[in-house]
């Protein structure tokens, strides 16, 4: 979905006026208008400027990680997300915020251990969720697989997305990226069986469609190729950029 570029403006305009008297609501205004025009230096120099007058105010910091999150951010978002954490800890909703935010940067050993915090702190967690990062944990475990490996992947696929100067789809709808537990095909005949046929499927949405949306997953796919990252990890793990929700993909896995 685009914005039109007089609307954002509009919105701009509006929100500088307040800034005098609303202070750093207007800033956090003006840092969500910058995300929908996918301006990002505007969008940190806004939060720089909030967290210089509330250092110590975790909803700034978790208002940050979200923007951060928007801009596909993802990995900074979760380490922005843990200062909210630490200066709140008993906060169950910056809570919610930094598992998913471990999540969609592929720390899920670290997700399991927020996720006990937000259930002792009465979070609200969706059965769907616990039940997928619990398969997660123990998968990934037990394949070897560790948190930076899987941080690589998703680094990998957001230098694709930056190069082609594109952003998840994610600013204005949900979700942004999409992960659910798939089997492969099984063997053919005479083929051995192979005990790693479950894998993770990632997804993550974009606004491309069509053909370019091949060519953005076939570049994805030779940058993954000329990665260090060890080979055997894609066993497990299949990264791709899609452009719509599918069928049944809110009710299954996780989105965020």
């Amino acid at each position: 979905m685009e914005i039109e570029t007089d609307r954002i403006t509009a919105l701009k305009e509006r929100a500088e006026e307040l800034i005098s008297s609303h202070g750093n609501v207007a800033r956090l205004i003006l840092a969500r208008v910058a995300c929908l025009a996918k301006d990002e230096a505007t969008m940190r120099r806004h939060h720089y400027a909030i967290l210089e007058t509330n250092p110590d105010d975790p909803s700034s910091f978790g208002d940050f990680s979200e923007s951060l999150r928007k801009m596909g951010y993802y990995s900074q978002a979760r380490e922005t997300s843990r200062r909210a954490h630490e200066l709140a800890p008993a906060n169950s909703e910056l809570l919610r915020t930094l598992v998913k935010n471990c999540v969609i940067s592929g720390y899920f050993q670290a997700s399991w251990h927020y996720l006990d915090l937000a259930i002792k702190a009465n979070a609200r967690v969706m059965t769907r969720e616990y039940n997928f990062l619990s398969q997660a944990v123990h998968f990934f475990k037990d394949s070897g697989v560790g948190d930076l490996e899987l941080e690589r992947v998703q680094h990998i696929a957001m230098a694709v997305l930056r190069l082609e100067e594109l952003i998840p789809v994610g600013v204005l709808r949900s979700p942004a990226v999409h992960m659910e537990f798939l089997h492969g095909p099984p063997p053919l005949a005479g083929e051995a069986a192979n005990e790693h046929r479950l894998f993770l499927m990632w997804g993550i949405q974009t606004a491309v469609r069509g053909d370019h949306l091949g060519i953005l997953n076939e570049r994805l796919y030779q940058a993954i190729s000329r990665s260090q990252l060890d080979p055997r990890i894609l066993s497990f793990v299949k990264i791709r950029f899609f452009n719509r929700t599918r069928e049944g993909m809110m009710s299954t896995g996780f989105n965020y």
